[in-house]
């Protein structure tokens, strides 16, 4: 009867140990997804300086918190913006290890980001040819003309007197 007794302890905590396996295999935790979307799509995304594709784009992340976001069009101004991920409640410590670990099946953390990409201004090679005349007009008129912040502490230094000579530093 002790040997009995001895054989039910072990099948008991085995029978435990079967169960929580069982349990644990079935559950897949929590996945996170971020989908990044532009208008227009087809922007190139880099997410932390890390390029994940082209609009729209999803991807996996691993913890909530608060991401870099920078997408570029060729003929669109390139636009930066962070994304803060939230943090349901099934994520929040002490939660999270039962959400991570025993739910069955999988639980999804779905999250987007729209960026908006304004169009490039083009402008017009008179207009910048008609700035570049007048900035250099401003600056050849000008006789306190600095080249670099430190003329002011040297006087001996030659700034030069025309606009084509070269200072020397």
């Amino acid at each position: 009867m002790k040997e009995f007794g001895k054989f039910g302890k072990t099948a008991t905590v085995a029978a435990v140990l079967a169960t929580a396996v069982a349990l644990a295999s079935g559950c897949n935790g929590v996945r996170r997804r971020l989908t990044v979307t532009s208008e227009p799509s087809g922007a190139v995304v880099y997410l932390n300086n890390k390029e994940i594709g082209k609009t729209p784009i999803s991807t996996n992340f691993l913890y909530s918190g608060t991401y870099s976001i920078r997408c570029y069009k060729e003929g669109y101004e390139t636009t930066e913006t962070t994304y803060k991920t939230g943090t349901p409640w099934y994520l929040w410590p002490g939660f999270d290890f039962f959400s991570e670990n025993f739910v069955p099946g999988e639980i999804r953390d779905e999250q987007s980001c729209h960026v908006e990409l304004p169009l490039k201004r083009e402008i017009p090679e008179n207009e910048l040819l008609e700035a570049a005349t007048r900035l250099r007009e401003e600056a050849h008129n000008n006789s306190s003309l600095k080249y670099y912040t430190g003329a002011a502490e040297n006087p001996d230094v030659n700034l030069g007197t025309d606009a084509t000579e070269t200072p020397a530093f």
